[in-house]
C-alpha cells in the first residue's frame, strides 16, 4: 500500500513538474514572440519614418518651388500688362501717323507698313523703308518691337505655368505618399505604442557616443563668428522643446524639422526657407569642431535638419509621433554637414 501510494506521489510530481515547465517554456516563448514581433514593427516603423522625413523636406522643397514659380508668374504678368499698355500708346501715335499718310496719298509708305510684322521684316524692306522719313521708321519700329517684346514674354509666362502645374503635381504626389506612410505607421503602431517606443528608447541609451564619421567634408575657409542674435535664437528654440511634429508644420504650435528652425530665425528677424535642402545653401559651412551655438546640423543627405545649442546637443523636431526634443549630436551616424547663418 505504501509503495503503491509512494508510485502515485511520484507520477503526480512527475506530471506537475513537466506541466510547470512546459508551462514556462509557452510562457517563454510567447514573450520572446512578442520581443520578435516588436522588433519587426520597430524596424518597419523606424524604416517609414526615415523615408517620411526624407519626402517631408522633399515636399517641403517643392512647396518653395512652387511660391517661387507663382511669384514669377506674377511678375512676367505685370511685365506683360505693362508692355501691353506701351504697345496701345504706340499702336494710338502709328495710327494718328497713318491717318496724316493716307492723306497725303503716300501708298508706299502704307505698303510698306502693313506688310511688315517684325523689325526683320522692315529692315528686309529697306529699300523701300529708305523712302519713309526717319520719324516714322522709330514709330513703325517702335511699335513692332513691342509686338515681339509681348510675344516673348507671352511664351515665358507660358513656361513658368507649366513649371507651376508640373511642381504642383509633384506636391499632390509627395503629399499622398506622405499621407499613405503616415496611415501605415499608424496602423503598425496602433495598441503597441508604448511598447515600440520603449523599445526605441531602449536602443537610442545604450548606444555609444561616438563622433561623426571622418567623411563629413570639411570647409575649407575658416567660419566667420557666430552672429549677435545667436543665443536669442537658440533661446527661442528651447521655448518650442515639447511642440509636436507635423509634416510641413511651420509653427507656432506644431513644427517638421525644417519648420523649426525657419520658424526660429524669424524670430530673431531673419527669413529663411522651409526646406533642409534649401538651408544649407544659405550658411557658412562650419566642421563638427567648430560648432557654435545656432549653427545648423544636417542628417541623413541633407534630409533631417537641428539647431546646435553647444555641449554637444541639439534641437530638432524628430519624426512623426514624437515632439521638439533635445538630443545628443554624438549619438547620431548619419551626420553629414553643418552651416552657420549669419545675415
Amino acid at each position: 500500500m505504501t509503495r503503491k501510494m509512494t508510485a502515485v506521489t511520484l507520477s503526480v510530481m512527475l506530471a506537475v513538474t513537466l506541466l510547470l515547465l512546459s508551462g514556462g517554456f509557452s510562457y517563454a516563448d510567447r514573450v520572446q514572440d512578442k520581443k520578435d514581433e516588436l522588433e519587426r514593427i520597430k524596424s518597419e516603423v523606424q524604416r517609414i519614418d526615415s523615408q517620411l522625413e526624407t519626402v517631408t523636406e522633399q515636399y517641403n522643397l517643392t512647396s518653395v518651388r512652387v511660391e517661387q514659380a507663382r511669384a514669377r508668374i506674377a511678375e512676367k504678368e505685370a511685365e506683360l500688362a505693362s508692355l501691353n499698355a506701351q504697345l496701345e500708346q504706340r499702336k494710338d501715335i502709328l495710327g494718328d501717323r497713318l491717318r496724316e499718310i493716307y492723306k497725303a496719298g503716300n501708298a508706299d509708305i502704307l505698303e510698306v507698313i502693313t506688310e511688315c510684322r517684325t523689325v526683320d521684316d522692315l529692315y528686309t524692306n529697306i529699300d523701300r523703308a529708305q523712302r519713309i522719313g526717319g520719324g516714322d521708321v522709330d514709330i513703325i519700329t517702335s511699335v513692332l518691337v513691342s509686338r515681339e517684346e509681348i510675344e516673348a514674354a507671352k511664351a515665358d509666362l507660358q513656361a513658368r505655368k507649366a513649371e507651376l502645374d508640373a511642381a504642383q503635381a509633384q506636391l499632390g504626389a509627395q503629399k499622398s505618399q506622405i499621407e499613405g506612410e503616415l496611415q501605415r505607421r499608424q496602423s503598425l503602431m496602433s495598441g503597441v505604442e508604448a511598447e515600440v517606443n520603449s523599445l526605441i528608447a531602449q536602443e537610442a541609451a545604450s548606444r555609444p557616443v561616438s563622433t561623426p564619421p571622418r567623411s563629413v567634408a570639411q570647409p575649407r575657409t575658416p567660419p566667420p563668428p557666430p552672429p549677435p542674435y545667436a543665443s536669442a535664437v537658440v533661446q527661442v528654440a528651447y521655448a518650442q522643446l515639447g511642440k509636436p511634429y507635423v509634416y510641413a508644420g511651420s509653427g507656432p504650435n506644431v513644427f517638421d524639422c525644417s519648420g523649426l528652425v525657419m520658424y526660429c530665425y524669424a524670430q530673431v528677424g531673419v527669413s529663411l526657407p522651409h526646406s533642409s535642402y534649401m538651408q544649407a545653401r544659405c550658411g557658412t559651412p562650419v566642421s563638427y569642431g567648430e560648432l557654435q551655438q545656432g549653427d545648423l546640423v544636417f542628417f541623413h543627405g541633407y534630409g533631417h535638419v537641428g539647431m546646435y545649442i553647444g555641449g554637444g546637443q541639439y534641437v530638432h523636431a524628430p519624426r512623426t509621433g514624437d515632439v521638439v526634443r533635445i538630443a545628443d549630436l554624438g549619438r547620431r551616424r548619419d551626420f553629414c554637414g553643418a552651416v552657420r547663418i549669419n545675415y
